[in-house]
């Protein structure tokens, strides 16, 4: 069995991609780990990650009126366009 040892910045990206809506297929890229490993690293963490694509998150949350704290964010940084 492969142990990884999980950096703090991995957990954060593990943490904030309910939020963040990032892809598990990324994420698994990104962190060079298996969707098994992932998921269950996830859950040592308590955290349920999302499985659907991105653009249906954000869609859902902007159709039910939920706030996207990374998308008011980048508002904040580069300002917003119209």
């Amino acid at each position: 069995m492969n142990k990884r040892n999980f950096t703090p910045s991995d957990d954060m990206l593990i943490q904030e991609q309910p939020v963040t809506g990032i892809g598990i297929k990324t994420l698994e890229t990104m962190l060079h780990v298996r969707r098994e490993t992932l998921l269950r690293r996830a859950d040592e963490l308590g955290v349920t990650l999302v499985t659907s694509d991105v653009y249906d998150v954000r869609k859902r949350r902007r159709t039910e009126g939920l706030f996207d704290p990374l998308l008011e964010r980048l508002k904040e940084v580069h300002g917003a366009r119209k």
